[in-house]
């Protein structure tokens, strides 16, 4: 999961930031100084804002969250403990 449910909408793939990761290029949500993911250059990074893996996982949490069934995941509803 990239985020919870609240800040979900608050930082879509359009608002990520790409900075140096020590050796690497990092993809950054917010204040967050844990990167998404990692890149060998600033040129991957700046693509994975646009598509690939962390594009489409964002995606499917937000379809997720709205009670939508993906396959092989439970029901968001499932997995909220009261």
């Amino acid at each position: 999961m990239l985020f919870s449910k609240e800040d979900h909408p608050k930082y879509p793939p359009s608002s990520w930031t790409v900075r140096k990761h020590g050796r690497k290029w990092g993809l950054f949500a917010g204040s967050c100084d844990y990167p998404l993911g990692t890149f060998l250059t600033k040129r991957e990074a700046e693509q994975a804002k646009l598509s690939g893996f962390l594009v489409a996982l964002y995606e499917k949490e937000g379809r997720w969250f709205a009670g939508e069934r993906i396959q092989g995941w439970k029901l968001y509803s499932e997995c909220v403990t009261a």
